[in-house]
């Protein structure tokens, strides 16, 4: 197998992000002690149900004002771990600033195949958006947001055709990706495979390089300084198709940071990459 200049075993290690971080389970411990902190001291409604899968659920932390936009946030896991309770603390910088948060959770893989985990993350949008006025936030100011896969699913929302669903063609508003994935092919042919059983017409369906948003929006795509060189060659071809198609993309260029410490940066308020969001929301 050989992948651009890469054998299987060269590709295997630019997407096995844990192999170069040291004690990589402390940095999981430690956002689900700061997660569970932020929960118990923040006004929040968890395990909301968008389904009827155990997974199937979100959770919602309101801003203080009424009718506020909404960033919608989608964890990551490579399809196949990780859970939105690890997160709930990354929502503090967008809270401060009068945003509202939902974080999705969705069936992981391999219970259910890449159709099913896009088609949880599509229909927990859309549960956001008709439960709005319940929730008390803008339907029409609904931005996405995602890291590692959460990136990936972010951007698939971002090109869903709202129109199957009865939601306005331009329901999200804005994107940003960290650290996202947006060309399945080279995830096919790792060892991730193993687990997701990706095919070709599937890479070719559930590629956001290949499928753009179906209506313009500002789009934030960022890596860890020191992740790997093909998490930057993904960001840099998805952040060219898109300027390419009239897209105004914001790229923020981070010195530092691994795979996992990009996501402090994303919940860091005084953070390049958390006030860049926060304009693209004020916008």
């Amino acid at each position: 197998m050989q992948y651009l200049h890469y054998d299987r075993e060269q590709l295997d290690r630019q997407y096995n992000v844990r192999i170069g971080i040291a004690r990589f389970q402390d940095i999981f411990d430690r956002w689900n002690a700061q997660a569970k902190a932020y929960r118990q001291q923040h006004t929040a409604r968890t395990n909301l149900h968008y389904g009827m899968h155990r997974l199937q659920t979100l959770d919602y932390f309101p801003a203080e004002e009424e009718n506020a936009p909404l960033l919608v946030f989608v964890h990551g896991g490579y399809w196949r771990s990780l859970d939105k309770d690890g997160f709930s603390h990354v929502a503090a910088p967008y809270l401060q600033a009068g945003i509202a948060v939902a974080l999705l959770n969705y069936r992981l893989a391999p219970e259910v195949d890449m159709p099913g985990i896009v088609a949880d993350v599509c229909a927990g949008f859309a549960w956001l958006y008709r439960q709005a006025a319940t929730l008390g936030f803008d339907p029409q100011r609904m931005h996405v947001a995602g890291h590692s896969a959460g990136g990936h699913l972010a951007a698939m929302l971002a090109s869903t055709d709202w129109h199957a669903f009865n939601l306005p063609a331009d329901a999200v508003k804005g994107l940003c990706c960290i650290s996202g994935l947006y060309d399945l092919e080279p995830i096919r042919l790792c060892y991730l495979n193993e687990t997701l059983r990706l095919d070709e017409p599937q890479v070719a369906q559930f590629s956001p390089l290949h499928h753009l948003p179906p209506t313009t929006m500002p789009v934030v795509l960022t890596a860890g300084g020191t992740e790997s060189a093909e998490f930057h060659r993904q960001m840099a071809a998805y952040a060219e198709r898109l300027a390419h198609a009239g897209f105004s993309v914001q790229r923020v260029r981070l010195s530092d940071g691994h795979h996992l410490d990009v996501i402090d940066k994303f919940g860091d308020r005084d953070g390049e990459l958390a006030r860049a969001l926060v304009a693209m929301i004020g916008n």
